[in-house]
């Protein structure tokens, strides 16, 4: 309960400083600050405002003591919030309210004070995510923040509740579990409305098994897991009907805070729902939540860490943690009840090689060696073909169990899945007549690297030059003296472990903050301005729903139109006046549609109720819009199905021309090998090995 820490204490006396700044600035503005005597600092003009704002007056006489009565104003306030930062240094706030919410009258406003409270440092990340986000997109209007900026802290609150939910937190009764029976889906259904449903589930999985769970990006995989931890029927609102016995208890009727002390989950995106500060805390959340002794939940925390080889982590604050560091804490936090039934959506999503082997040896450990009935929902199937026992594909609205032997085999997405579009190959055609047309991903890249890498025996002059480039945060170098060369039609796949520089470097590159260092097209990246900028290099961000700022598709594109269409970056850049050219247009394109009206049910929809790759290849068309010589794309396939990946790839070849590069990090094997036509690796915020050419 008690720790000491001078973060928030350092961050509540610059908000009070900030806050007293404000109020002083304020009066100065709002009829001057020249109250009482005192030596005169600076006599400016009484503006009176006319009409309904008469008695509104602008400016005027300052004093000293006029600017100290204006202080003081303000200090009350600030006083409040120092004690606050005060409170929350000494003292774990959060955990505080946490005890409050398990019982007593204020247990419904603990739960609410849990949540915001946690919530508030996501808020302020909103907007920092949000400002890189508006700066990618060449957005100038302040208004476009509020849109993510809601979104993003929603999405945060949300995903904590969730989280929160499936650990115990605020349970008022404990439900014996029965290890024998994990999961039993007798002639169950599960429907969100008219917009998704399965039918006819009948599954009955066993202790010790590892079941993976597959299917088309959209089909429903996480729906099916949360239909097992309960979040499906209880927080997102989705019906059930026939019986779901999770351990024997009826999954319709009993929440999943109930069924806490046996059934384990990771979510998809883990960060989103880490409830503490610390390692040791965000393990120990499902004990600590219960009143279990503080000396049990510790040595409970150092036998989970010590199973699954974190030791090293248990001291370390959250934020610090690697994406891979990060997904085994999630499940360290899953394991510290021994469930019996542990369910996993999409661990390897965002892992490195080394981090995803790590991760399906703990699982397949876990399951073949301690007994737990482990689920994954997972597009990358590869990884569990020699330890899953049971495959499940969901096709339409059907479950359909597979043999292991086909399991291996199975591909998550077909042209079936492409409802009239489009085969991949098919797509890779120019959107700009200044662009040659290939056809094959092979025959593209091919062509691409013939020719750009040498025209006869001159070597061509390089289309894009990182210089020395360094980049910073807080104490640590994360990228150090990188420097190469992009030549136009160039594939490049950026490749390093968990935590080597990767997206610092594309972040750097699209937004330099020093001169000569990123020249892209002859020009200079950080002397151009905003949105002619766009026009030398564009950056699409791992977290790509952050350039998402409207709320219909439709309005995204003309977002993306009227920038294009601003006079002082038309001068460089054709205009974008006709349907053929519209962002829209390039949307559908890129979703290998054969008409931009085939796209037209799409434009109407909420952009956060796309698929994960159509989000993708709208962000991208936003991008592409502006005609960059060079496109960054940082992971493009994470939490992609086949078909999606597919279509990333012919986009992706689309936009490499005979004018213009694509860089892209990702730790995929196969998408970088298929598509790259030269490979560069970063170890330690530095390029590790000599540049791979393809044959």
């Amino acid at each position: 309960m008690f720790r000491l820490r001078l973060a928030p204490l350092r961050a509540a006396v610059v908000l009070a400083v900030g806050f007293v700044l404000l109020r002083v600035v304020y009066r100065v503005v709002f009829g001057g600050a020249g109250a009482g005597a005192g030596p005169l600092l600076l006599d400016l003009p009484l503006l009176r405002l006319d009409g309904p704002f008469s008695h509104i007056t602008l400016l005027g006489p300052i004093t000293l003591l006029g600017l100290g009565n204006a202080a003081l104003s303000a200090l009350p306030i600030a006083a409040v919030i120092v004690f606050f930062g005060v409170l929350n240094a000494v003292i774990n706030v959060q955990a505080l309210f946490a005890r409050g919410a398990g019982r007593g009258p204020l247990r419904a406003i603990s739960r609410s004070l849990v949540i915001a409270w946690a919530t508030f440092p996501a808020l302020l990340e909103s907007v920092r995510r949000v400002r890189v986000a508006r700066a990618l997109r060449g957005e100038r209007s302040i208004a476009s923040l509020l849109v993510p900026i809601f979104e993003q802290t929603i999405e945060r609150a949300l995903a904590l509740a969730a989280s929160m939910e499936t650990r115990g937190f605020a349970a008022t009764r404990v439900v014996p579990g029965v290890c024998e029976a994990p999961v039993v889906l007798t002639d169950a259904g599960l429907d969100f409305g008219a917009d998704w449903h399965l039918d006819e589930l009948n599954v009955t999985l066993r202790p010790g098994t590892l079941t993976v769970i597959v299917g088309a990006t959209g089909s429903g995989k996480t729906s099916l897991l949360h239909s097992m931890s309960g979040l499906f029927q209880h927080f997102y609102d989705g019906t059930q009907h026939g019986r779901i016995d999770i351990a024997g208890a009826d999954r319709a009727s009993t929440p999943p805070r109930d069924t806490a002390g046996f059934v384990g989950l990771v979510a998809q995106n883990v960060r989103l729902g880490f409830a503490s500060e610390t390692v040791h805390d965000e393990i120990g959340f499902a004990l600590a939540v219960r009143d279990v002794a503080a000396s049990i939940v510790h040595a409970r925390v150092l036998e989970v860490a010590a199973r699954l080889k974190i030791e090293h982590l248990v001291d370390r604050p959250i934020e610090q943690l690697s994406a891979g560091e990060a997904s085994l804490v999630a499940i360290a936090a899953a394991l510290v009840n021994h469930p019996i039934l542990l369910l996993v959506d999409e661990p390897l999503a965002d892992l490195d090689t080394a981090a995803r082997d790590r991760v399906c040896t703990v699982l397949d450990q876990l399951a073949h060696e301690a007994g737990v009935c482990v689920v994954i929902a997972e597009h990358n199937t590869r990884e569990f073909s020699s330890t899953a026992d049971a495959w499940l594909q969901i096709r339409g609205s059907r479950v359909h169990h597979l043999s292991p032997e086909i399991g291996t085999t199975i591909t998550t997405g077909s042209d079936a899945d492409l409802n009239g579009r489009r085969p991949a190959d098919s797509l890779a055609v120019s959107w700009d007549t200044a662009r040659p047309s290939f056809g094959s991903g092979a025959g593209m890249a091919a062509a691409a690297q013939s020719a750009t890498l040498e025209i006869g025996s001159v070597p061509a002059m390089p289309l894009a030059s990182i210089r020395r480039l360094s980049v910073r945060q807080k104490a640590d170098l994360v990228v150090d003296d990188v420097s190469f060369d992009v030549q136009a039609g160039e594939l490049v796949a950026l490749r390093g472990s968990n935590g080597a520089g990767k997206t610092s470097l594309l972040r750097a590159i699209a937004l330099p903050t020093a001169a000569d260092i990123v020249i892209v097209g002859g020009h200079d990246v950080r002397s151009r301005k905003r949105r002619t900028r766009r026009q030398s290099v564009t950056l699409v961000p791992e977290n790509f729903d952050d350039l998402l700022f409207a709320i219909t598709v439709a309005e995204e594109c003309r977002r993306a139109d009227r920038t294009l269409r601003e006079p002082n970056f038309r001068r460089g850049l054709r205009a974008v006046t006709h349907t053929e050219r519209s962002t829209a247009a390039l949307f559908a394109h890129l979703l290998g549609f054969h008409a931009p009206t085939d796209a037209a049910p799409l434009l109407q929809r909420h952009p956060r109720d796309l698929s994960a790759g159509e989000r993708l290849c709208l962000v991208m068309a936003i991008q592409l819009a502006a005609r960059p010589a060079l496109l960054l794309v940082d992971e493009p396939t994470r939490g992609l199905d086949q078909t999606a990946r597919a279509l990333v790839s012919a986009a992706l070849l689309t936009a490499a021309g005979a004018a213009s590069a694509v860089v892209f990090a990702t730790h995929d094997d196969d998408f970088a090998q298929d598509l790259a036509t030269r490979t560069l690796r970063m170890q330690a915020g530095r390029l590790a090995a000599p540049i791979e050419v393809r044959s």
